[in-house]
């Protein structure tokens, strides 16, 4: 279970949301959605601890989640970025060098300066379904499921089995909380979170 509370959500000077209070119980969707820029992704940053939170709190089951003990939570955690190309190791060699270490290469959005260096070729459709699927079976163990728009660039047959993938996920009991805009997630969530930027 994550439990947001009276939680303001920053990212620098820039109040993004104040007050904000929600409960993701475990067996259940919770989706986060709201218009872009409105601070979905700087939310789920702060669920797995990289923000910290301004005002209130951020526990997991009902422990707090701070700055300094997040990394001790995230290893409870299955997280499936925006950037899907982040976890592209997974399926082949690296084309960059994220640094050594492997925490930076999996959790954290920002990539080291790559100038000069060749791009990575975007992934199909059908390579984020499988990094997903491949994801979710490895972190089986793990209770709680963080995914970051992650049918954003699925067709709408991906889609659907992405959703599958994290309705059977909350089904084996473990906390799933989603940050998407596609209406077929939203309607499927038990739980609906709108935020809106201040």
């Amino acid at each position: 279970m994550l439990e947001v509370k009276d939680a303001a959500i920053r990212v620098g000077e820039k109040v993004l949301m104040k007050g904000l209070s929600f409960i993701a119980q475990d067996g259940q969707i919770t989706c986060i959605t709201g218009p872009s820029g409105s601070g979905k992704t700087a939310l789920i940053r702060t669920l797995m601890g990289f923000l910290p939170v301004g005002e209130g709190f951020v526990s997991v089951d009902g422990e707090l989640l701070t700055v300094h003990s997040a990394s001790a939570f995230r290893r409870m955690m299955i997280y499936l970025p925006q950037n899907m190309r982040l976890l592209r190791h997974q399926l082949y060699e690296p084309e960059f060098s994220c640094g050594d270490d492997p925490e930076y290469s999996v959790w954290d959005m920002q990539l080291p300066d790559a100038k000069g260096e060749k791009a990575a070729a975007p992934l199909s459709p059908q390579e984020i379904f499988s990094l997903a699927e491949m994801t979710l079976k490895e972190g089986r163990d793990k209770p709680i499921v963080i995914a970051d728009e992650p049918a954003a660039d699925l067709t709408s047959e991906l889609a659907g089995r992405m959703l599958q993938l994290l309705r059977e996920q909350a089904m084996d009991g473990k906390t799933v909380v989603i940050a998407s805009r596609r209406a077929e997630i939203i309607a499927s969530s038990d739980k609906l979170i709108e935020v809106k930027s201040v």
